[in-house]
């Protein structure tokens, strides 16, 4: 993926980053001025990058791949689906594998690895159907806090 395309928010300052770069690393200006030292963070998980790690190599921070997935801004556009507008990935509240909704039928699914039965739009323990109606779809905040 070229990261030229947009600009990323710094994960501190928020602010948009002005970068050309293809990497995962990238310098907020604002930031390193601020701080009085360089201020990288990875553009994919939106963590500040680690001091031991080259900036021209990849994030070395633990989740890295998952904690993008969970940032992503990719939703579930199927109007037919039960999951409609539900972030396209979740963590199980259980073991946080990545999952996603394939569409069909009703939001509960089952995590293939931990058997965590949940609903994929509130990320309780399994809706009654008298709930669904009701249940509130979540962002991936509390998934993130979860993870390491």
């Amino acid at each position: 993926m070229s990261h030229s395309t947009t600009k990323p928010k710094c994960p501190h300052c928020h602010q948009r980053v002005v970068t050309d770069s293809t990497r995962q690393c990238v310098v907020c200006q604002l930031c390193s001025k601020a701080k009085r030292r360089v201020f990288r963070f990875c553009w994919d998980c939106q963590r500040e990058w680690p001091d031991t790690t080259s900036p021209n190599s990849s994030c070395t921070q633990p989740n890295c791949a998952l904690r993008a997935a969970l940032i992503s801004k990719k939703r579930i556009k199927d109007p037919n689906s039960s999951v409609m507008g539900c972030p396209y990935f979740r963590a199980c509240p259980t073991c946080n594998t990545l999952l996603t909704h394939n569409g069909d039928g009703c939001p509960d699914i089952e995590c293939p690895e931990c058997c965590t039965e949940f609903c994929f739009r509130c990320l309780d323990q399994i809706c009654s159907l008298d709930e669904v109606q009701e249940c509130t779809i979540v962002d991936n905040r509390q998934s993130l806090k979860k993870i390491p």
